[in-house]
């Protein structure tokens, strides 16, 4: 999955804060109204800040009953609608936006966005040529071209050009080397994907995504190997079949390309992520044999224990990585989650609270607070 630039898809294992994509209305031309719709805006702001986006939707409605030719409000509707699945609507808002205020590119970019969502990538790439021929340096929009082209599912040499243009102007973006590793992949281009990957996580080493990515394509890059070592056994064999004397097939036959704890932890995540949950607790563990204070690694084989079943060795696991990165809100939510799925509810709670104390808002820790005071709720009665 690739990364957006303005984080309006919601990461798997991270709610993202899309405040900031929000825009505060500077004036509101009705004077007798202007707080009022100001109040409005902001409250709605506030709560999509919470993923409370249908009660913001609420809240922008009743702003634009006061001044309805805003077009900054309009823009944070849209996004709010979004949000919630409903993109031909914030695409409407967004037109509506246009309407009064031609040529905002922050309007602009977020219709690009609702229209890939919606599958209409030329319509969407049309959105961002319209903000680079604006502002030929905007690296974010030569970037969000690049993912729409990805995701069209075909045009993968335009998206690579697209990002790298993006690189020029910003080569310190990890989601731009990321979403271009993603590219490579697809255009069989192994080894330019690991660099591209490495670039990504020396700007960012922590998000296991990337690493995740890595793995696969180092996989892929292997299975190439195989194949071509295969085919020189076959070429050196006489012509009756028989393999000369004295000789046979090497056992290891193919050269490691690395066998750091980095590396490891790689292929551990591309096994995580392919379902193969045994492989990938292998890797995790000599990756820790290396390196024992990663508290990813830590964190990615709890992960991989729970998957298995083997819960208290799971919850080690995640007091482990806890000890090395005790303020990380993620590691605390899935312990919460192994506790719960034990049946330890009371317990389950408590981490899920402290994990809100580290990181307000964050929505699994939200949704386990929820849960778990339903249960002990209904237990109550």
């Amino acid at each position: 999955m690739l990364f957006g630039k303005k984080k309006t898809a919601p990461d798997k294992t991270k709610e993202p804060d899309i405040s900031k994509d929000i825009v505060v209305p500077k004036e509101i031309s009705d004077k007798n109204g202007s707080k009022s719709a100001l109040m409005w805006n902001n409250k709605g702001n506030a709560l999509v800040g919470n993923s409370m986006y249908a009660d913001a939707i609420k809240c922008y409605d009743k702003a634009l009953e006061i001044n309805p030719g805003s077009p900054e409000v309009l823009n944070n509707k849209g996004l709010a609608l979004a949000r919630t699945g409903r993109q031909i609507e914030a695409i409407e808002c967004y037109d509506r936006g246009l309407e009064i205020k031609p040529g905002d590119m922050e309007i602009i970019y977020n219709k690009g966005i609702a229209l890939a969502q919606l599958g209409k990538y030329t319509d969407a790439v049309d959105c961002y040529d319209k903000i680079i021929a604006s502002n030929p340096n905007d690296a974010d929009a030569w970037c969000s071209k690049g993912d729409v082209l990805f995701q069209s599912g075909r045009l993968y040499d335009e998206a690579l050009q697209a990002y790298d243009k993006s690189i020029q102007i910003n080569p310190k973006d990890e989601t731009t080397w990321n979403n271009r590793g993603m590219t490579l992949v697809h255009l069989d281009r192994f080894e330019e994907a690991i660099e591209s990957y490495d670039k990504a996580l020396e700007i960012n080493p922590k998000v296991e995504k990337i690493w995740s990515n890595k793995g696969y394509a180092i996989a892929k890059l292997r299975e190439i190997q195989e194949k071509v070592d295969l085919q020189k056994l076959a070429v050196s064999l006489p012509k009756d079949g028989s393999l000369p004397k004295n000789q046979g097939i090497p056992e290891q036959g193919i050269t490691e390309i690395s066998n750091t704890p980095e590396e490891l932890l790689a292929m551990g995540n591309a096994q995580y992520s392919s379902g193969k949950y045994e492989e990938a607790l292998g890797y995790f563990i000599r990756s820790l044999e290396l390196k024992p204070n990663n508290s990813t690694a830590w964190n990615n084989k709890g992960l991989t224990l729970g998957k298995l079943d083997r819960l208290d060795e799971a919850i080690d696991c995640f007091n482990k990585a806890l000890e090395i990165n005790p303020k990380d809100h993620v590691i605390l939510n899935n312990k919460g989650n192994v506790f719960y799925k034990k049946g330890k509810i009371n317990e389950a709670l408590h981490i899920y609270k402290a994990s809100l104390e580290l990181k307000p808002g964050n929505k699994i820790a939200s949704r386990g607070v929820e849960i778990c005071t339903a249960y002990l709720n209904r237990s109550k009665k």
